[in-house]
C-alpha cells in the first residue's frame, strides 16, 4: 500500500491465541489514528517445512498499514501493553502475482541476515539474486501464486538480537502444489542453497496462517487485488 507505514506484530500466546483477535477488535472499536488497513493472521498448527513437531512460537501475526509512523508507534505501544510481541516496521515489495484468484493458503516466514552481512547487503541479495534463482531459473512462480517481501527497516528488538529480524516473505501456495514440491526437488534445493548466502538459518520460522481482514479505511482498496507483476523491474537491479 503506497504512502503508508507497515507494522508487523508477531504475537506470543496470551491465554488463548484468539485473545489477540479480541484485543484487536476492541482497539478497532475505539479507533486507531491513521489506520488504513489491518489483517489478522491466525498461525495454524502446521509444520510447513516438516522439520519439527514443536508448535510455532507465535500464535498470530498482525499486518497493519498506517498513514504515518506516529499511528504505527501508538498501536505498537498498545500491543506491547497487552502481551509479548515482536514488532517490525517494514517496506513491502510485491515480487510476483500470478493473477490467479481466489488465493489459497498463506505462508509467512521470519528471516534474519547472516552475521557477516549488513541488513542492506542481505536485503539486496534477497530481492535480486534470490528472486532470480527461484522465479527465473527454477520457475517457482508455477506454485507461488502471490509473493511479497517485507523488508524490515526498524523494530522494537535490540539491534542484532535473535529476534531483530531483517525480513518476512509472505506467499500464497495451494497445498496440492506444495505437496508436489518436496524439499529435495531442484527448485527447493536451489532456494535453500541460495538462502545460506544471506540468511542465518537459526532465525527462520515458517508459519501457515489463516488471514482475516478486519479493517479497511473507506476509499482504500482492500484484499489482494490482481496487480501487474513487477518481476522484470525487480530483476533489473540484479
Amino acid at each position: 500500500m503506497e504512502g503508508s507505514v507497515k507494522l508487523i506484530s508477531l504475537l506470543r500466546p496470551v491465554a488463548a491465541g484468539l485473545a489477540w483477535e479480541t484485543f484487536v477488535a476492541a482497539q478497532l472499536a475505539k479507533g486507531l489514528g491513521g489506520l488504513r488497513r489491518l489483517v489478522f493472521n491466525e498461525v495454524l498448527p502446521v509444520d510447513v517445512r516438516g522439520a519439527t513437531d514443536a508448535p510455532p512460537p507465535y500464535v498470530a501475526i498482525i499486518e497493519a498499514w498506517f498513514a504515518d509512523r506516529a499511528g504505527a508507534d501508538a498501536f505498537a505501544v498498545s500491543v506491547r501493553e497487552n502481551g509479548k510481541a515482536v514488532q517490525l516496521y517494514a517496506n513491502p515489495l510485491l515480487i510476483n502475482d500470478s493473477g490467479r484468484r481466489p488465493l489459497p493458503n498463506k505462508i509467512m516466514v521470519t528471516l534474519k541476515k547472516r552475521a557477516d552481512l549488513s541488513r542492506e547487503q542481505a536485503q539486496r541479495h534477497w530481492r535480486t539474486r534470490h528472486v532470480e534463482v527461484g522465479l527465473v531459473e527454477h520457475n517457482a512462480g508455477d506454485f507461488l501464486q502471490l509473493y511479497f517481501q517485507n523488508h524490515v527497516f526498524d523494530s522494537d528488538q535490540p539491534p542484532g538480537s535473535p529476534l531483530d529480524f531483517d525480513g518476512m516473505p509472505e506467499f500464497w501456495v495451494d497445498p496440492a502444489d506444495l505437496a508436489k514440491v518436496g524439499a529435495e526437488s531442484p527448485v527447493m534445493r536451489a532456494i535453500a542453497e541460495d538462502e545460506l548466502l544471506f540468511v542465518d538459518p537459526t532465525g527462520i520460522v515458517t508459519m501457515m496462517v489463516a488471514e482475516r481482514e478486519m479493517f479497511v479505511l473507506p476509499g482504500i482498496e482492500g484484499g489482494w487485488p490482481v496487480r501487474p507483476s513487477p518481476l522484470d523491474d525487480v530483476l533489473r537491479a540484479v
